[in-house]
């Protein structure tokens, strides 16, 4: 992925397929900054860029100052499968909502799929295989971020970021959003009483 692709306005269209993160209560900046420092340290993840003209230039310092009810953005790059040949642009967000939780967020543009992937919509591995690579690098991301600050509850899916959260989540949810993918940790386990069930991941994370 060159300069003048990751800054093509069309390349940044149409809505986003998301790894949304949550950290409850909100507040916390330790936190969310050790969330950030895995991503960084991630070998799937480039960047943190202010501005997406900063793009293979000027990252940002960590930590981040968060500051009460706000919303901050920064932009990056996913490579798939530890690969450079299958690279896609993504915005990083931090999201605090004051009286509930704080939110990770990593969101890959839909219009940059359609240049790089076969793409069709509706946005299902059954009418896109390539996008069990995504799922799987979402995944991953989730797996390392966790290790390194455990997070209350995690969902992938297209416009997921909002959609429900760690003390909303329900099975019958789980179950009417077929799209929806959710990595659990175990005192969400616990509660919904899920423990062995779905797939095993890392750290006793489960996978629905």
């Amino acid at each position: 992925m060159n300069y003048d692709f990751y800054n093509n306005p069309d390349h940044w269209m149409d809505g986003f397929y998301e790894l949304s993160i949550e950290y409850h209560p909100y507040g916390d900046d330790k936190r969310v900054n050790e969330a950030l420092v895995a991503l960084e340290e991630s070998l799937y993840f480039n960047g943190f860029w202010e501005e997406k003209k900063d793009f293979q230039k000027h990252s940002i310092s960590l930590p981040i100052t968060i500051e009460e009810e706000s919303v901050k953005s920064f932009y990056g790059s996913l490579s798939l499968h530890n690969s450079t040949k299958e690279e896609l642009p993504c915005l990083i967000t931090v999201i605090r909502v004051n009286g509930e939780s704080d939110w990770l967020d990593i969101s890959i543009p839909q219009a940059a799929f359609e240049k790089v992937f076969p793409y069709r919509y509706p946005l299902t591995t059954e009418l896109n295989p390539w996008l069990e690579k995504i799922n799987e690098v979402y995944v991953r991301l989730a797996e390392s971020i966790y290790y390194k600050s455990p997070f209350d509850f995690a969902m992938i899916g297209e416009e997921i970021s909002g959609e429900t959260n760690q003390a909303e989540i329900t099975i019958e949810l789980m179950q009417n959003k077929p799209y929806m993918t959710c990595v659990l940790p175990s005192p969400l386990l616990d509660r919904l009483r899920l423990n062995g069930k779905g797939t095993a991941l890392s750290n006793r994370l489960r996978l629905f």
